[in-house]
């Protein structure tokens, strides 16, 4: 299970943003990024659901509390929705398919 440390730093990495640039969009300082990074402190609620909105993942996502991966489709209409559904459940398929 992930630390929120690692969890942060991946997505961080994933995103290509620095803990600068992070920081800015948070309104906080670098040095608090990278506390949390390092595990010597933690974000508060606040912070973590800002985080999440951010990185456009759970609470849980970030705590590692689950490795559920979710993406936003509420812009999408109804026949957007149901291909995106169609592809999901064709790639579940095919992977347990293999195991």
């Amino acid at each position: 299970m992930y630390k929120l440390s690692e969890r942060l730093k991946e997505l961080r990495r994933q995103n290509n943003i620095s803990q600068n640039a992070l920081a800015k969009q948070m309104n906080l300082t670098r040095a608090t990024v990278n506390a949390w990074e390092m595990g010597i402190s933690c974000p508060n609620a606040q912070s973590l659901v800002m985080l999440s909105q951010y990185f456009k993942v759970s609470v849980d996502f970030l705590l590692g509390l689950n490795n559920r991966e979710t993406i936003d489709i509420t812009q999408l209409n109804e026949k957007e929705k149901n291909i995106v559904y169609d592809l999901v459940n064709y790639f579940i398929d095919t992977t347990n398919e293999l195991t």
